[in-house]
C-alpha cells in the first residue's frame, strides 16, 4: 500500500510540475500542423510542400527557406505556380523538408525520420540557411532537391528520372558531363543517382550564374552559355516548352504574395 501512495503521489508532483512549467511558457513540443512532435512550428508552401522546423530554428530562416520554395514553385513571380501539375504531384506525395538547427542531427535519429512514414524527406540545416545573399545558402539547394524527387522526376521521370534503367534525358546530360570531366562528384556515400540530382542543381546554378554555388569545381561549367556549347541538352530541359521549369530568376528568400505560404506557431 505505501509503495502504490508514493507512486501516486509522485505522478501527482510530475503533473503538477508540468502544469506549471507550461504556465510559466514551458515549450511546447507538440508537432506543428503537418508534422510530428518535435517540430513546433512549420510552413506550407502552396500546399503542396511542408517545412517542419525545430524550436531552435529562427523565424527568420524558416521564412527565409519557405519563400525559397515559394520562387522555385512560382519562379516568374506572377503569383500562380509555374507548373500546375506539378503542384499537383507534389501534393500527391506529400513531401517534408525538415528543418534543424544543426546538420544532420535528425539523420541520425532513426525513429525521428519513421515519424514521418512514408513521406518524401529532405533535411536542411539552418546553420547553412543564409538569408541576405552574403553567403552560400543551403537552402536553396536542398528545396530544390526535394521538389526534384518528389515533384518533377515523378511527373517526367523520361526527362527527369536519376535511375539508369530509365535513361532519362537528364541521366544521359549527367553521364556527358561525368564522361567529359565537365562535372565530378567525388563523394563516396553518393551513388549516380545522388549524383543526377547534385548534377541537375548545379547545372541549374550555372545556367543562371550563381557564383556562390559555383566556387567548388564539381562543375566546370559556369554559364548558360557555356552549358550550352558543352552540353546543350540541359538547356534543352531547361527550355522545353512541355512544361515550365524554373528559367526565370534564382531564388533570394523573396517573394510577395503571402497567400502561397502559410505558417503555424509563427508569430
Amino acid at each position: 500500500m505505501k509503495k502504490i501512495l508514493l507512486i501516486l503521489l509522485v505522478c501527482a508532483f510530475a503533473l503538477g510540475l508540468i502544469a506549471f512549467l507550461l504556465a510559466r511558457g514551458g515549450k511546447n513540443t507538440a508537432g506543428a500542423q503537418g508534422c510530428p512532435s518535435g517540430f513546433d512550428k512549420s510552413s506550407v508552401i502552396f500546399n503542396a510542400l511542408t517545412i517542419c522546423a525545430t524550436p531552435d530554428v529562427s523565424q527568420e530562416k524558416l521564412t527565409h527557406a519557405a519563400n525559397v520554395a515559394a520562387e522555385w514553385l512560382d519562379n516568374d513571380g506572377d503569383g500562380i505556380a509555374d507548373e500546375p501539375r506539378l503542384i499537383e504531384t507534389l501534393m500527391a506525395n506529400n513531401p517534408v523538408v525538415m528543418m534543424t538547427g544543426e546538420r544532420g542531427n535528425l539523420l541520425q535519429q532513426g525513429a525521428t525520420m519513421t515519424q514521418f512514414g512514408d513521406r518524401i524527406l529532405q533535411d536542411l540545416s539552418a546553420a547553412e540557411t543564409n538569408p541576405g545573399g552574403n553567403e552560400r545558402d543551403a537552402s536553396q539547394e536542398e528545396i530544390h532537391h526535394i521538389i526534384m524527387n518528389a515533384g518533377w522526376i515523378q511527373l517526367f521521370p523520361d526527362i527527369f528520372s536519376d535511375q539508369a534503367s530509365q535513361n532519362s534525358k537528364l541521366y544521359q546530360a549527367w553521364q556527358l558531363a561525368n564522361t567529359n570531366q565537365l562535372y565530378v562528384y567525388n563523394d563516396p556515400t553518393c551513388n549516380d543517382s545522388c549524383k543526377v540530382t547534385e548534377f541537375v542543381y548545379l547545372a541549374t546554378a550555372a545556367y543562371f550564374g550563381d557564383v556562390r554555388d559555383l566556387q567548388t569545381d564539381e562543375i566546370r561549367l559556369y554559364t548558360r552559355d557555356e552549358l550550352q556549347q558543352s552540353i546543350p541538352a540541359v538547356v534543352e530541359i531547361f527550355e522545353s516548352a512541355d512544361y515550365n521549369y524554373p528559367t526565370n530568376h534564382w531564388p533570394t528568400g523573396s517573394y510577395n504574395f503571402s497567400e502561397n505560404v502559410t505558417f503555424h506557431n509563427v508569430q
